[in-house]
């Protein structure tokens, strides 16, 4: 056979991993880290679901997770050397099924299934020689070098669960390195056993018969293998495979549907056209047309996207100016300015007609800057659906004519700032600090954008509007969960810099109760710098800005502050004006808040009420015990008050002397 010549092998994923000649793999030390998160693995179980529920109606389909390039083992000397192929293309998705097959095999062995705990790991995950009445563990797949050892680790048949320490492993990994790699795993696999026990995207734990029909479809997953025996061969077929083979998107699809239905003769339009319209997808075009399906029918997954698009309107024309319109709010809701916020406002939806309420709609943009930091887009069809037809009904109900009846007009137009922030305040709390996972919400979310657009009248309207805020409030997480991870919050993530100033931006402007003059504490613009956060017990002090004495004094402190790792923690944090933080660099604790107190009302620096949560070392010192204090105070007064959702809140609800009003 020539070495330049290539072997396919249409197979299913049970063969591949458990064929004893393809099944043994390994990941080359050049390849990339395993990098996929949870929003890849969020992708993954939607396939997955939707798969094993065709299954169980005894509707099977084929799977395909498309093709897997190998480099075929070099020949050994050594008879006893496992030969492995590698993995050119298709680690991430590999490793993901490893880490599925590990999850799947942990849940049997939970629920006392032995004998499928047993398959599901020689099948999928270990091959079992049995020499002399002794057994033992190969792994079929050696991951990513970064990740080998604890992969390898966590795949032993015999894993109890806990995750290795650096006695545990072969070679001696650095601690921080290590912790690093199981954060990395745990998080992944984690991701899976979530989806299984019905903490994503299908709502109920699997049991026993639904494990065992998931166990199926993994194994008769379909995969093209593709292997060669040369590194050049296997890396040219990488690049042809990848640049000339790609399957064809929805996205490329539906072009086609409407380059075929529309008019020849406005074809060159047309290109213009999808070109804009692909641009402002900014390069989320599945998922932006995803949301738009949401808005004009119901929640729908990606394999059944096109035919769903195809078939939502009988004139193309009209498909494709809808998709242009929604296409200008998704780019709105991700790189849109202030200046473009209010454009779409008023000349849009024709919802305001003069900046009269400048505050008001700064305040509205806060919250649209909120969820686009918090990247939730999930909410951003459900925000569209209620703000076409709000705006729908501004215009053309006479029960709300701006002449005829301006109370009533008024109280309806609150709904807008009102629902906004409502979806800022639980994506906050559940989302951003929570961590929840965005498949729970992705079909109620997809049916309040459709039951909002398709209102048929003010009184469906706010009745959907108010379901969507029983949501919110029957969803939200509990306290003691919200706090475990609040107080944890910190700067040693220094992607963070920008919740604390968000934070402490709410925090100021519900103490106020208006909206803070400019320039915000919390700003997207990254060339606006304008606030620091500052560590209020310093990371460094020296005799240079304090007094020997005061050095002496406070060391001791200082070194317990940074033993218990709540240097960068929020209850030790804060946002400061550039000005007022140079001043204070380097200073004592006690020294801080002297000077903070004599300057507090101060037309020099900027100051905010926040600053004044630091009093207490007035009387005692910031320690250990202060930073704590603080960290579950700012928690209880963001959840019951800055961020409030429950029943005693001012968080909006629409009774039925609200719905009286606007009864025909």
């Amino acid at each position: 056979m020539s070495r330049n010549e290539i072997k396919d092998n249409f197979t299913e994923l049970g063969n591949f991993l458990g064929n004893n000649r393809l099944g043994m793999l390994e990941v080359p030390e050049y390849q990339r880290e395993f990098d996929w998160n949870e929003s890849h693995v969020e992708d993954l179980w939607e396939d997955i679901h939707n798969y094993v529920e065709k299954s169980i109606q005894k509707k099977d389909e084929d799977y395909y997770i498309g093709t897997v390039i190998l480099r075929e083992p070099e020949r050994s000397l050594d008879p006893d050397l496992e030969p492995r192929y590698q993995i050119v293309d298709g680690q991430q998705r590999i490793t993901s099924f490893y880490l599925l097959a590990i999850a799947l095999r942990k849940k049997f062995k939970e629920i006392g299934d032995k004998k499928n705990q047993d398959a599901v790991n020689e099948k999928l995950i270990n091959k079992i020689e049995r020499i002399d009445s002794k057994e033992y563990q190969i792994r079929r797949l050696h991951g990513a070098q970064s990740i080998r050892e604890v992969l390898n680790f966590i795949a032993d048949e015999n894993w109890d669960g806990s995750w290795p320490k650096k006695e545990d492993l072969p070679t001696q990994i650095h601690g921080s390195t290590l912790n690093s790699i199981n954060r990395k795993l745990k998080k992944a696999l984690t991701s899976h056993e979530d989806e299984i026990n019905g903490k994503g995207g299908y709502e109920e734990e699997y049991d026993p018969d639904r494990l065992w029909t998931l166990f199926q479809v993994i194994q008769n997953i379909r995969v093209m293998i593709l292997s060669v025996e040369t590194d050049e061969r296997a890396f040219y077929l990488f690049e042809t495979t990848n640049a000339r083979g790609k399957t064809l998107e929805p996205g490329d699809l539906l072009k086609n549907h409407l380059f075929a239905k529309i008019d020849r003769n406005k074809r060159d339009t047309i290109y213009s056209r999808w070109s804009d319209v692909v641009s402002h997808s900014v390069g989320k075009l599945v998922i932006m047309l995803k949301h738009f399906y949401y808005v004009h029918d119901s929640h729908v997954q990606k394999n059944d996207l096109y035919k769903a698009l195809k078939n939502l309107k009988d004139d193309a024309e009209t498909l494709f100016t809808d998709i242009e319109d929604y296409a200008k709010f998704h780019y709105l809701m991700h790189k849109g300015t202030y200046e473009h916020f209010v454009e779409y406002l008023s000349d849009d939806l024709k919802i305001y007609e003069n900046m009269q309420r400048e505050e008001k709609i700064k305040k509205m943009y806060l919250s649209i800057t909120a969820l686009r930091y918090f990247k939730s887009e999930l909410t951003y069809p459900v925000i569209y659906g209620f703000m076409k037809r709000f705006s729908y009904f501004l215009s053309n109900d006479e029960r709300l004519d701006k002449e005829k009846n301006r109370n009533k007009r008024k109280s309806f137009k609150k709904y807008l700032p009102l629902t906004l922030e409502a979806f800022e305040r639980f994506q906050f709390i559940n989302y951003k600090i929570c961590s929840n996972k965005g498949n729970k919400i992705e079909k109620p979310y997809a049916k309040f954008a459709g039951d909002l657009f398709k209102s048929s009248n003010i009184e469906d309207f706010l009745n959907s509007l108010e379901s969507l805020y029983s949501f919110f409030r029957n969803e939200l997480v509990e306290y003691d969960l919200f706090k475990g991870y609040f107080t944890n919050i910190s700067l040693e993530e220094k992607k963070d810099t920008k919740l604390i100033h968000y934070i402490f931006h709410k925090i100021e402007e519900k103490r106020q109760g208006k909206t803070l003059k400019e320039p915000p504490i919390f700003n997207l613009d990254k060339n606006v710098k304008v606030f620091d956060v500052e560590h209020f017990a310093p990371e460094t002090f020296t005799t240079h800005s304090n007094t020997e004495e005061e050095v002496q004094e406070y060391e001791k402190i200082h070194q317990q502050i940074k033993l218990e790792g709540l240097m960068g923690n929020i209850g030790n944090l804060v946002s400061m004006h550039n000005e007022l933080n140079n001043k204070l660099k380097n200073k004592t604790p006690r020294a801080k808040w002297d000077y903070i107190s004599e300057n507090m009302n101060s037309n020099v620096y900027r100051t905010h009420s926040f600053l004044s949560d630091f009093d207490v070392v007035e009387n005692e010192d910031w320690d250990v015990r202060s930073i704590q204090k603080r960290s579950e105070d700012l928690a209880k007064e963001c959840f019951d008050d800055v961020f409030a959702i429950g029943e005693d809140s001012n968080f909006p609800k629409i009774n039925p002397q609200i719905l009286n009003k606007f009864k025909n």
